[in-house]
């Protein structure tokens, strides 16, 4: 195994996009715009799901009910976009390919029915953009935009904020930043707005943001106001706020109980915090219900900083045979994951063929830098560079691409720049080069 890839940093660094792009797809239907509530602590609307399980059984009770009604209204494409969005509901809260692969297999179904030119295009287009498939998210607004009648205010405003997650996750940062500032007044804009600030080193920003928006909403969700928790506990643990982001993830787990990924963030913690036994616990607890290939790689890097290498092969093992089958099922939904597995435990060379995948996929900041670690691990340190070349003047700042800069300019023996970009991490977030950083795993994307 190359040096470069033995280095904690490496492990640590990679980034993980699914939170944080699955929270801006599920935007428009977790929250609800309106005038500002009398209290100013906002506490969960009684008219959604209160607990994880409560919403998993709503979200099962919509998959069947839209498939009884498909058994009587076969040929009608607005049946298959209901099945496709109870899917895609269901799938926020498991994390399933399968369940989103269904939901594409019914809009696929509605096509077939719809006229041309028509058909679900603007669920079609959600649901494009969760997998990573800017091209199919913008052909699809495409058709949106060429309609015979203009669509409807609400349709054209999100297809109008689709544009600016295309262009933000193409690098195209300024295009985006305009189509939010366009979209003023709406809880969903002020979302993206939340995560263009995280992503540009305007944290404190990103979280007023975030404050805001949970204040003025009248009627929010207990998942809505838990993923916005998650989404502070991500933004403190990159500038490496530990305790700030373990309150943020208690809270999402009291607002929404029981939900799977909370308890990872939360479990996660408990390693930071030394408690390593109880992580390890918690996670095993999780992965009894849930099959997910982050809870197993997160346990193979417990199990391998308590130095039990059987148990964490064993863990290794079971999370590169789902993210195989996550690459089979849904490609570019899994490159950028897939490649912070094979970065810690597989071959370096099969990370860098699925970050090229990646970055070709979406050329923005997070798969830039996993481009530049990929080829690190494969002591490509100049190639690092270039990997890096697109983020140089760009609004992007993460404690990351300096952490990449550093051991790029080590390995080729440039000490002064390789010490100037470690500083520059280490200004961005303090915790940049603890060791027990190679154990996040979920919320530091």
């Amino acid at each position: 195994m190359p040096t470069a890839f033995r280095n904690p940093l490496v492990v640590r660094a990679v980034l993980l996009a699914a939170v944080t792009a699955g929270l801006i797809f599920a935007a428009h239907l977790l929250f609800r715009p309106s005038p500002p509530p009398a209290g100013a602590d906002p506490r969960p609307s009684h008219g959604a799901p209160l607990t994880y399980a409560e919403a998993l059984a709503h979200a099962d009770q919509a998959i069947a009910d839209g498939q009884a009604l498909a058994r009587t209204r076969a040929g009608e494409w607005l049946v298959q976009e209901k099945i496709a969005n109870a899917y895609m509901s269901r799938a926020r809260l498991t994390g399933s390919f399968d369940d989103y692969a269904a939901a594409q297999a019914a809009l696929d179904r509605g096509f077939a029915t719809a006229p041309p030119g028509g058909g679900p295009q603007i669920t079609q287009a959600v649901l494009a953009f969760s997998l990573h498939r800017l091209g199919r998210t913008s052909r699809a607004l495409d058709v949106i935009d060429h309609y015979a009648v203009p669509a409807e205010f609400e349709i054209a405003e999100e297809a109008s904020a689709l544009r600016g997650d295309v262009a933000f996750y193409s690098g195209r940062y300024a295009e985006a930043l305009a189509r939010y500032r366009g979209r003023k007044g709406t809880d969903e804009s002020n979302f993206r707005m939340a995560v263009y600030q995280g992503k540009t080193g305007q944290t404190d920003a990103a979280l007023a943001t975030l404050r805001r928006m949970a204040r003025e909403m009248r009627f929010p969700t207990a998942q809505g106001l838990a993923n916005l928790d998650l989404q502070r506990g991500g933004l403190e643990l990159q500038r490496g706020r530990w305790d700030a982001a373990s309150q943020d993830f208690a809270r999402a787990d009291a607002i929404f109980p029981g939900y799977w990924l909370t308890q990872a963030h939360r479990a996660q913690m408990r390693a930071l915090a030394g408690d390593r036994a109880g992580a390890i616990a918690a996670f095993e607890a999780i992965a009894t219900r849930i099959d997910s290939p982050e809870v197993m790689d997160a346990l193979a890097s417990l199990y391998r900083a308590q130095g039990d290498g059987p148990r964490s092969s064993l863990w290794a093992g079971r999370a590169e045979a789902e993210w195989e089958r996550r690459l089979k099922l849904l490609p570019e939904a899994a490159y950028g994951h897939a490649v912070e597995h094979y970065l810690a435990f597989g071959d370096p060379r099969r990370a860098l063929e699925l970050a090229q995948k990646d970055v070709a996929a979406r050329p923005y900041g997070t798969s830039q830098v996993a481009l530049g670690w990929a080829w690190l691990a494969n002591n490509r340190p100049a190639d690092a560079l270039k990997a890096l070349a697109p983020l140089q003047g760009s609004p992007w700042v993460s404690a990351e691409q300096h952490l990449v800069a550093a051991q790029a300019h080590a390995l080729l023996g440039d000490s002064d720049a390789a010490d100037a970009e470690q500083q520059k991490a280490l200004a961005i977030n303090p915790r940049s080069l603890d060791r027990a950083g190679a154990l996040i795993w979920f919320g530091h994307s």
